[in-house]
């Protein structure tokens, strides 16, 4: 990748931040010791699906920063996978609260996985 533009640069923060935040959120989801139908909690979720558009959203514009890398391009499209695991357990429910233990022992580990993979690519360019 050429040298990033501060547009460029800024989106990269905020992507980052973004990848930050959903984890936060499964991590405060999965907690066994939480009680899942409280108000906050309940918020968590609906700011996660926020945040999961978002993530979304600037993959449009990360394709056509990694057009000449496969590996991250990989990755990028891995992301829908994560949503039909999230869709099957049912965290886009509006009614419903996900399962902790299914966050826990399946989505979690994934999306901290690919979280991590995605940064691989991406904290290079943003770390000072």
């Amino acid at each position: 990748m050429a040298a990033l533009t501060e547009d460029e640069f800024v989106l990269l923060k905020k992507y980052n931040s973004l990848l930050e935040t959903v984890g936060e959120a499964f991590d405060y989801l999965s907690d066994k010791n939480r009680n899942a139908s409280t108000p906050v909690t309940r918020q968590v979720v609906l700011d996660s699906y926020d945040t999961i558009g978002k993530i979304a959203e600037a993959h449009v514009n990360l394709v056509i920063l990694f057009e000449k890398n496969e590996k991250a391009l990989q990755v990028i499209a891995q992301f829908g996978d994560l949503l039909e695991e999230l869709e099957q357990i049912g965290h886009f429910d509006q009614n419903t609260i996900p399962e902790k233990e299914a966050l826990r022992t399946f989505i979690q580990p994934a999306y901290e996985n690919w979280k991590n993979q995605i940064q691989h690519h991406i904290l290079p360019h943003i770390a000072h």
